[in-house]
């Protein structure tokens, strides 16, 4: 399956052959994740980094981890997003992830709406608080 994701202006050729790689049903499940993140924002940058896709904005924005039957969805800023809908997980000190099952079905609007809040805090944040 070719990446769907090339012809977005702020879309990796290096994130397309990773994806590309992935088992057909979960390289089908990454891509919709990519395309809700990469259209939220025509500032949000994509690049593989510690070996899976990475998104920012003013900073790590959020990450896409995929493995053979779950794909997770990660957030740099995780614990300090209001997540109106409870989907992130985790305790750690910033980090909070969805875990999606590749078999189940992707809320869109629910995703969405977790970029648009990781968008704004690291608006809000930005690059200083992130460590180098």
């Amino acid at each position: 399956m070719a990446s769907t994701v090339t012809s977005m202006q702020n879309s990796s050729r290096a994130v397309d052959e990773f994806v590309n790689k992935l088992p057909e049903k979960i390289q089908q499940f990454v891509e919709i994740l990519r395309r809700i993140i990469l259209t939220s924002s025509e500032q949000i940058r994509e690049q593989i980094k510690h070996k899976i896709p990475f998104y920012s904005f003013k900073g790590n924005l959020c990450y896409i981890n995929p493995s053979d039957e779950k794909v997770v969805l990660g957030f740099s800023r995780g614990a300090d997003l209001p997540d109106e809908f409870r989907m992130l997980v985790g305790t750690g000190k910033s980090v909070r992830h969805v875990i999606f099952n590749a078999s189940q079905k992707i809320d869109e609007d629910k995703v969405r709406n977790l970029i648009y809040e990781a968008l704004i805090v690291n608006e809000i944040k930005g690059e200083r608080f992130i460590k180098k």
